[in-house]
């Protein structure tokens, strides 16, 4: 079969260079959110003799989750991070025996038990958040949700203080994953519309100008493995024990070390990043809208802080829901066609690579009715739900090689902002954020919000047993 030459695609596409006039380097998906809204469902972006074919409609979506037909696709931004985390859970190639025998040994690391070790952790760095917080009255919740976040991987991964909280500020080496981070961002969002004689160009001076503070990260995260090896420091009950002292439970093996070192980046990478811009989002219409600041405050205030507590904060978990569905960390992803087939209409060949567009996907008013754009938490509810059967819902990835810290990254997600709800009340601190309808959101392999400022008044918790572990 050959792929249908039908598509629908932005204009006007030049001889050669195709639709190089509808990209945007600096807001990719963004910019295709756009492009959906007059070309439709399913449509085609040309660059010299690639053809992107775009998944932007719910249903057609999830088709392409379908495992039986379609496969995961290592590209775009998730390939670039390979270069800091190699083999981890999410960068690795499905082919990878390492991938099989990583998930296998990990899977109980996120299970409810091991959630119920974490929760101790994670209100470590809630406690810091909070004091952090009213110590400064203006916040930068850009900063203060990438701390908060690194540091919960940290201390619950592998029993580490990171120093981000601290006021002698953090380690050398961590100030180096910082820098590599951001540097490694930018370039995988950048990148994502570049022609293939320009890429490759880019991409070596990229790599040249992050490679030291590369080289610097790795040996930190190998220093960490070798004195938990060495017993320079005491067992713990985190991740990285689990890796070390486990095997695989079907083929005996052990994890080398070198791959744990890839799956402690990646979890310091993907774990951080994608977990800070869905609190940076969630802050944000806190801020925008009181009412929703109360409503999770009234929760925290029945159910308290312990971890059971936590995990039954179902309209906090609706917020957290509703912001995933509009503001996806992870906004694009790519599936390969396993056989010859038709999507939309369109003949579409074996071994095809197809992105799938979640931004769009999940505001598809064909799924998610009239109001899909609106930030409306009370559609999470179950009688609300069932207005939806067709609805797209993928923020945490599709099929074997979806996230296994989502358990996770919802617990944390749920008790900082309902610690945050209930211990101040946030307002913008610039005229021209309180003036806006949704966040602004920026692009650097990930979607977050553009850095905005708080004002944090403290205020008396709802109720005396909100402090309960």
């Amino acid at each position: 079969m050959q792929l249908d030459t039908r598509f629908p695609h932005p204009g006007p596409r030049v001889p050669v260079l195709g639709d190089i006039f509808g990209a945007d380097r600096r807001r990719p998906t963004l910019h295709e959110m756009e492009l959906a809204k007059t070309l439709g469902p399913i449509y085609e972006r040309k660059l010299l003799d690639i053809h992107l074919t775009i998944v932007a409609g719910g249903r057609l979506a999830a088709e392409c989750n379908d495992e039986q037909r379609w496969a995961r696709a290592l590209a775009g931004p998730t390939l670039k991070f390979r270069e800091i985390t190699g083999s981890g859970l999410f960068t690795a190639r499905t082919r990878d025996p390492l991938w099989a025998q990583a998930r296998h040994i990990l899977d109980p690391g996120f299970a409810q038990g091991a959630l119920r070790v974490y929760h101790e952790a994670m209100t470590s760095v809630a406690d810091d958040l909070v004091a952090s917080w009213t110590a400064a009255g203006v916040v930068d919740v850009h900063r203060a949700m990438t701390d908060a976040t690194l540091e919960v991987i940290a201390r619950a991964g592998f029993s580490r203080d990171l120093g981000l909280f601290s006021e002698a500020g953090p380690q050398p080496e961590v100030a180096d994953l910082l820098q590599t981070l951001a540097t490694v961002l930018s370039w995988a969002s950048e990148s994502s519309n570049d022609l293939p004689v320009i890429g490759p160009i880019r991409g070596a001076w990229q790599r040249r100008s992050f490679a030291g503070g590369l080289d610097r990260v790795r040996d930190y995260v190998d220093g960490i493995v070798a004195d938990r090896v060495a017993g320079r420091e005491p067992e713990r009950d985190d991740l990285l024990r689990l890796m070390l002292n486990s095997a695989d439970p079907e083929t005996g093996e052990m994890l080398p070390h070198d791959n744990i070192r890839d799956q402690v980046l990646t979890f310091l990478v993907a774990g951080h990043e994608t977990t800070a811009a869905l609190l940076e989002t969630v802050v944000w219409y806190l801020a925008r809208h009181p009412d929703l600041a109360a409503r999770v405050r009234a929760e925290a205030g029945m159910r308290g802080f312990d971890y059971a507590g936590v995990a039954g904060m179902k309209f906090t978990r609706s917020v957290l829901n509703e912001a995933l569905r509009l503001w996806p960390a992870v906004p694009a992803y790519f599936r390969t066609s396993r056989v010859d087939q038709q999507l939309g209409g369109y003949d579409i060949p074996a071994g095809h690579t197809v992105l799938v567009h979640a931004l769009s996907s999940q505001r598809d008013t064909d799924v998610w009715g009239d109001d899909a754009a609106t930030f409306r938490p009370d559609r999470w509810e179950a009688k609300a739900l069932r207005e939806f059967p067709d609805r797209f819902f993928t923020p945490f990835g599709t099929g074997p090689r979806s996230c296994i810290g989502r358990a996770f990254a919802m617990q944390e997600s749920a008790l900082m902002i309902s610690r945050l709800a209930d211990a101040f009340d946030l307002a913008f601190a610039d005229p021209a954020d309180d003036a806006r309808s949704a966040p602004e959101m920026r692009e650097r392999g990930t979607l977050r919000p553009a850095p905005y400022r708080l004002t944090c008044t403290a205020r008396t918790p709802v109720t005396a047993h909100d402090r309960r572990r």
